[in-house]
């Protein structure tokens, strides 16, 4: 059977669709090696199993109703209050939530980036502008990009930090400048950090949300402690956008499984994220290095836990993930959906060193569409 490319309900393009993968070519989920979605290879934090397994003989009884004990968990990491945090059902809930609760006439989106901010915006009438921020390896000048953004006179900005899909980071000193400058104008700035646990410590402005009011910072919680199943993410922001947001949540936004997970994980993941940071750092080094023996594709420079590629000229992505789905059962993810890019460019997750050298293997053999 194919390949799945889509689907029939107008849902946006992701990487992770391994259920609809396997049930499409009638095998196991078991079967595939997903280098689609960027989930950390090393598992769950310790204690998090065992909180689940608990959590089952508690489903009869209604969770929190506004995740607080979650809450003050992420608060307390941060150094913050805990009516300074908000958790959802994953930061895209969040997200959509903000788009709807702050409805601005008119957004910025510092891209290439992920997709969901300007499906939420859009939802909500908003007018979204693409910046392009990136370019052959590199993010532009702050300086630069600044100017432009202030030009557009933006209710709101998108930030990602490291981007989704290039990994590249933004240096925090550069963005806090950039932060107050669209504060003194006015302008929110939503700083996605859904991937900044991989990057290594120090890089993450989500303790600083009380001293920018401006800022809002998401937070996923299903990439770095491998929850994705669970969906579960959070927001960080000062009393002024926080109550604002607070006021019109859902009640009840995430189950009791995944309060326990998260909060457990949060509060025992000292010594997992820097295991995670070193394993991801050698990892990605040699993911890279296999790319760049391939004839076909080049990567790029990546903080984060996977690699963008660019296929050569000549060369055909959709080729490229059929093949290797077809032959080794491994799904990578195209980016032709992502503003900025196009159908020649290809991310791949960073996983554990025997899946890595499957596709490093996959990789070489490839001579080009199959006849």
């Amino acid at each position: 059977m194919g390949t799945v490319t889509g689907n029939d309900i107008g849902m946006p393009v992701h990487g992770g669709g391994i259920f609809q993968q396997a049930a499409a070519a009638g095998i196991g989920i078991e079967e595939i090696v997903d280098f689609s979605a960027n989930i950390n290879p090393l598992g769950l934090p310790p204690g998090v199993a065992e909180v689940l397994r608990e959590s089952l003989g508690h489903l009869q009884h209604y969770p929190e109703i506004d995740g607080r004990s979650l809450r003050r968990a992420a608060a307390r990491k941060l150094g913050l209050d805990v009516g300074n945090i908000l958790v959802g059902n994953g930061s895209t809930a969040l997200i959509y939530l903000l788009a709807r609760v702050l409805r601005p006439g008119r957004a910025v989106l510092w891209t290439p980036t992920f997709t969901e901010y300007d499906r939420a915006l859009q939802l909500v009438s908003c007018r979204v502008e693409n910046l392009p921020s990136w370019a052959a390896g590199n993010n532009l000048s702050v300086t630069g990009l600044l100017e432009q953004t202030l030009a557009r006179r933006p209710d709101i900005v998108f930030i990602c930090n490291p981007a989704n899909p290039t990994g590249a980071l933004w240096p925090r000193a550069e963005l806090e400048g950039v932060i107050r400058e669209l504060g003194a104008a006015g302008i929110v700035c939503v700083l996605d950090e859904a991937f900044i646990d991989f990057t290594g410590p120090g890089n993450s402005l989500a303790g600083r949300v009380t001293e920018l009011d401006n800022l809002l910072v998401l937070r996923s919680l299903t990439k770095i402690y491998a929850l994705a199943g669970l969906r579960c993410g959070f927001l960080a922001a000062g009393n002024r956008l926080s109550d604002r947001l607070a006021a019109c949540q859902e009640p009840w936004s995430l189950n009791y499984p995944a309060l326990q997970a998260a909060r457990t994980a949060l509060e025992n993941d000292r010594g997992f994220l820097e295991e995670t940071v070193s394993f991801i750092a050698r990892q990605r080094a040699f993911l890279t290095a296999a790319i760049e023996k391939t004839t076909f594709l080049t990567p790029f420079p990546s903080t984060a836990n996977y690699i963008l590629g660019r296929m050569q000229e000549g060369s055909d992505a959709i080729a490229l993930r059929d093949y290797l789905f077809r032959r080794h059962r491994i799904m990578i993810r195209l980016c032709a959906d992502y503003f900025g890019l196009g159908n020649q460019f290809v991310r791949v997750a960073v996983r554990r060193a025997g899946d890595n050298a499957r596709l490093a293997a996959a990789l070489l053999e490839y001579k080009g569409p199959e006849r």
